[in-house]
């Protein structure tokens, strides 16, 4: 994924939420992300906008979740090609439910972003946990060890296609490809950059086993830390060096100027009253319920909370920043944060 050179470089992406967003919201964040010197761009592979109040939901919330109307949302991948256009360093990515496609088809809109973009791709793939969302398109949604022996096959057969130079073929219990084609092959060799993300046991596995880094996040510390305690555990098992898998942390952030400013805008934030003026805030006054999962704070703040994952190992940080389509908190970030992790 990176050179030996660059192998100690903290890396900042911003990790777009789609929903409630327009396309040209979009676009002027990724162009100024890619001015401010982010390193990568990320969007969300969902199909309806209710996947964030039922990621965060009991049985009985997500019972409600269904009489709700969904509010639009782009699909990532055909959205990621646009910015293709748009962009000329930052990097592209997206963590895709492997329940979304085939993984064959996955391969090939892979290799060919990676050509478009001239190897500026990331992906990576997860198991896929919400159902309502996989149902409605009328897609499979198997069981837990059923989905996750899926997505095992789905990392071979992707990697397969990715880097061999003759036709791939893969026989397996649940995908079969026979003389699959997958040219032009990527820029990147032998492949862009392969994530995986999730914290279950058996998906660490995995990631330990295939992936070229590790993406998790909206949890505690201490829950993050257990998580990495669990990779290392897997690594060994597998043969596999640790230091050798990016640890990547997703945070959602909103950035202040001042300690005064954090109590009014967290009150704004959290109040359900406002929801058409943020995109994060919906109906459900999901960050009222979820105080802790936003980090909200000064420079200082922000930078000590961060300085604690570095210490663990964590060396990429994929952000949703709060308050967008407003950019104030991601140039905040740009001008306060990103220097002082790679000029510190």
């Amino acid at each position: 994924m990176t050179n030996k050179k660059e192998g100690n470089k903290i890396r900042f992406g911003c990790y777009i939420y789609q929903q409630y967003l327009e396309y040209k919201d979009i676009k002027r964040i990724a162009i100024e992300c890619e001015r401010l010197g982010f390193d990568s761009i990320w969007l969300k592979d969902n199909f309806t906008s209710s996947w964030l109040n039922a990621y965060f939901s009991n049985k009985e919330e997500r019972e409600v979740l269904k009489k709700s109307t969904d509010s639009s949302i782009l699909e990532c991948w055909t959205t990621l090609s646009s910015l293709a256009s748009v962009t000329t360093k930052i990097r592209l990515g997206a963590i895709l439910v492997n329940l979304h496609r085939s993984p064959s088809i996955t391969a090939k809109m892979v290799s060919t972003l990676d050509v478009i973009t001239d190897g500026r791709v990331e992906f990576g793939l997860s198991a896929g946990w919400y159902e309502r969302e996989i149902k409605s398109y009328g897609l499979l949604f198997p069981d837990a060890p059923t989905r996750l022996a899926m997505l095992e096959e789905s990392l071979v057969i992707i990697k397969k296609m990715l880097t061999e130079q003759q036709a791939s073929s893969f026989n397996g219990k649940h995908y079969t490809i026979k003389e699959a084609e997958c040219n032009p092959k990527p820029i990147q060799n032998p492949h862009p950059p392969l994530w995986v993300g999730g914290g279950g046991k058996k998906t660490l596995q995995l990631a330990a086993k295939y992936a070229d880094g590790w993406n998790y996040g909206l949890c505690t510390y201490e829950e993050y830390l257990s998580k990495l305690s669990i990779l290392r555990n897997c690594c060994s098992a597998t043969g596999r060096n640790y230091e050798n898998i990016v640890k990547a942390l997703h945070m959602v952030i909103l950035f202040v100027e001042s300690d005064n400013e954090i109590a009014s805008l967290k009150n704004k934030l959290y109040d359900d009253n406002t929801s058409n003026n943020n995109h994060i805030i919906d109906d459900s006054g999901l960050w009222k319920k979820k105080p802790d999962l936003v980090i909200a704070g000064t420079a200082n703040n922000i930078i000590r909370e961060m300085s604690r994952y570095v210490k663990l190992g964590v060396n990429y940080f994929t952000m949703h920043f709060a308050d967008v389509p407003d950019i104030r908190s991601l140039n905040l970030f740009a001008r306060y944060v990103i220097p002082h992790f790679r000029n510190g």
